[in-house]
């Protein structure tokens, strides 16, 4: 069963038949989730908690989004628990959060609001009417929580936990809409919900309560990463060794070891959005410094987690440049991060060049971590020579963040700098040249570039990272999205050419004669496999991210493979047992390579296939997306409720790269969501 927090259990029906949860039961638990006292405020703001018995307004929702109140044609009356925001004295015009009950209709909906720039119009006199920007706050539905679905009062707190905690740090780690962003005062570590049995009646309101109070045993993988994340954007710098040696104390006694801090700080970064841009990152690194001046953790590793940071940077960034994406340039926190990571890394390597050099007795293991950590550097030090002197605004934005009113020192941009780059004054990095390479960083840059005579360095310079969410490709052009999302690794020929050119012209610890060597080995032996993106119905929709980008990036993108870590979440949604009944599906264990792909039946079809392919990248299994019964959320994970319907299977007869083709498409067999 999908479930937000895992150490909840679900409840057990098992003494007999499972009992529809009262009224009662309902409004207990929905006054209990938005309770002020799992809550942490910081700033100056504070919280007041309102019940409204019966509270009529407007209310039209479509496609998912709940319509903005001017344009709604009609009201509605909830049961409503609503929470606002106090700041400067003044309560918010509208409930920062709210869970609304509808007892008709068997529905929670939970509800947020931002304060926005909008326009309005007015009348200006002699029949003129006009338009001016204002101020306002602007609601959002963050889920719609059906009751009949929940048979429990554990399950459904389990989704309300979900529900609230996500219209807090928004509905996706990929925020490219509004409701998939987190509200501002969560970025500026001004306010956090981490849902605890304590019996406190008000908010945790420092960071030292936020770790005693707020950091339990029951929080998921992902909340402990954002609780990480509120303690780092809350803390002031000077509180920063305390801090640590708080967080690292309560880290042990929930059975933590020192090095789970790792995967702890990949999940923090992978999660965490930039945008607005902060002191976060500049205070993520102290934190990360400290964890080993305390002892925490080992030097080598804290260099490979950066090593592994700049080399995931570089695959974005070759897959959503500064010059097709991000609003052309106008979003670049990634650029920021990259920054200051490469100048981190310039340091190590300088304090610790064993680390990076390689040296008489290495073993294969220590040359391949080595040229790992070379990689980062080569990687990260090509990307921000690349994009210094971009034009970019005078901070990074985005136009959906732009109308959001936020406090000094964040300025509300003209909209001419984020749509037109040419209106742009601003160069990134100008004035910020980076440091001039010690001796022992040119020795590593110099390695890295002999590097690329090895196939899988050379294949590197044209690797990027693309997303997709294929289940959703069913959905209307507006329509939120929180079905899985799936990374892919790609490779452009054209990308590693340009590339290796751009080295070749800007790098001058290597002689030019080994620059030729190389390209022709770029030009007669980087040859990569791969299914050819131009071959792929991809459902590009406005607001959502697609394989159809990738055309975008480069004309000649061939798919690799799906990331291991999101093709074992999908393969986990659904219940195989049928298939596996009739076929041998050893080739969908988790240890090997996969590449999941979806899309339109065809041109102009709204039915959506998926394709999985084997590790040789050979089609084993055609799937059809059932939406007939629509979508249904649980524990922030979207899916059909119908499941999927195999059309064709290709099975292993006799051989290597010999395939028996099954139609399915008459077969009663269905995969279902395990939910």
């Amino acid at each position: 069963m999908l479930r937000f927090r895992p150490s909840l259990p679900p409840a057990d029906h098992s003494g007999g038949p499972a009992a529809a949860l009262s009224l009662g039961q309902v409004r207990r638990l929905a006054a209990d989730a938005l309770a002020r006292r799992h809550f942490f405020v910081a700033g100056g703001i504070a919280l007041e908690e309102e019940h409204a018995p019966a509270e009529d307004i407007p209310w039209e929702v479509f496609q998912g989004r709940l319509l903005d109140a001017a344009h709604s044609r009609r009201r509605q009356t909830f049961e409503a628990w609503n929470l606002f925001l106090i700041e400067d004295g003044n309560r918010s015009a509208e409930p920062l959060l709210s869970i609304k009950l509808d007892a008709a209709a068997g529905l929670l909906h939970v509800v947020r609001a931002i304060h926005c720039y909008v326009w309005e119009g007015y009348h200006a006199g002699d029949n003129v009417y006009l338009s001016r920007e204002t101020r306002k706050w602007v609601r959002e539905l963050v889920g719609t929580i059906p009751l009949n679905r929940f048979l429990g009062e554990d399950d459904l707190r389990d989704e309300l936990i979900c529900q609230v905690f996500h219209a807090v740090v928004g509905t996706s780690r990929l925020p490219l809409t509004s409701v998939e962003a987190p509200l501002p005062a969560f970025s500026l570590g001004r306010l956090a919900y981490f849902y605890h049995r304590g019996e406190q009646t008000g908010p945790a309101c420092s960071s030292s309560e936020l770790i005693d109070r707020l950091f339990t045993a029951e929080l998921s993988w992902r909340e402990k990463a954002k609780l990480l994340e509120t303690l780092l954007r809350a803390v002031p710098s000077g509180e920063m060794v305390a801090a640590v040696r708080r967080f690292m104390g309560r880290w042990r006694q929930l059975g933590h070891e020192d090095s789970a801090i790792i995967p702890l700080l990949r999940t923090l970064f992978n999660e965490v959005s930039l945008s607005p841009y902060t002191d976060f990152v500049d205070k993520a690194l102290a934190f990360i410094h400290l964890l080993v001046e305390e002892r925490h953790l080992a030097t080598p590793d804290v260099v490979d987690l950066f090593g592994q940071l700049l080399r995931l940077i570089g695959r974005h960034l070759t897959a959503y440049d500064l010059v097709v994406f991000h609003h052309r340039g106008a979003n670049y926190p990634d650029a920021l991060l990259l920054d200051l990571l490469l100048r981190t890394y310039l340091a190590a390597i300088a304090s610790e060049p064993a680390l990076f050099l390689d040296a008489p007795g290495d073993t294969e293991v220590e040359r391949k971590r080595k040229r790992l950590r070379r990689r980062a550097l080569r990687q990260g030090w090509l990307l921000r020579r690349r994009y210094e002197g971009h034009l970019v605004p005078d901070t990074p934005t985005s136009e959906g963040e732009n109308v959001r009113v936020l406090p000094p020192p964040f300025p509300h941009l003209p909209a001419e700098q984020i749509l037109y780059p040419h209106r742009r004054t601003k160069r990134l990095y100008a004035g910020e040249p980076l440091p001039d390479l010690t001796e022992e960083g040119r020795a590593a840059l110099r390695q890295s570039i002999h590097d690329l005579h090895h196939p899988h360095e050379l294949r590197e310079l044209g690797m990027a990272l693309f997303l997709d969410r294929p289940l959703g490709g069913a959905k209307g052009p507006v329509e939120p999205d929180q079905t899985p999302l799936l990374s892919y690794e790609a490779f452009s020929l054209t990308i590693a050419r340009r590339r290796l050119e751009f080295l070749a012209q800007n790098v001058n610890l290597v002689e030019p004669t080994e620059f030729d060597i190389l390209r022709r080995q770029a030009r007669d032996d980087l040859k990569v496999r791969g299914i050819p993106v131009d071959t792929i119905e991809s459902a590009a929709r406005p607001g959502t991210v697609s394989l159809a980008d990738a055309r975008r990036a480069a004309d000649d993108f061939v798919l690799l493979r799906t990331t291991a870590q999101t093709a074992t979440a999908f393969l986990a949604l659904f219940d195989w047992r049928p298939l596996a009944a009739r076929f041998a599906l050893d080739w969908l264990a988790p240890d090997r390579p996969l590449l999941i792909v979806g899309g339109p039946a065809g041109k102009g079809q709204a039915e959506i296939v998926l394709r999985l392919y084997d590790s040789n990248l050979h089609p084993r299994l055609e799937l059809t997306v059932d939406v007939g019964g629509g979508y249904a959320c649980r524990g922030g994970i979207e899916y059909p409720v119908n499941g999927l319907r195999p059309r064709r299977a290709w099975e292993e007869e006799g051989g290597a790269d010999r395939f028996r083709e099954h139609d399915l498409t008459a077969a009663e067999i269905r995969l279902r969501p395990g939910v």
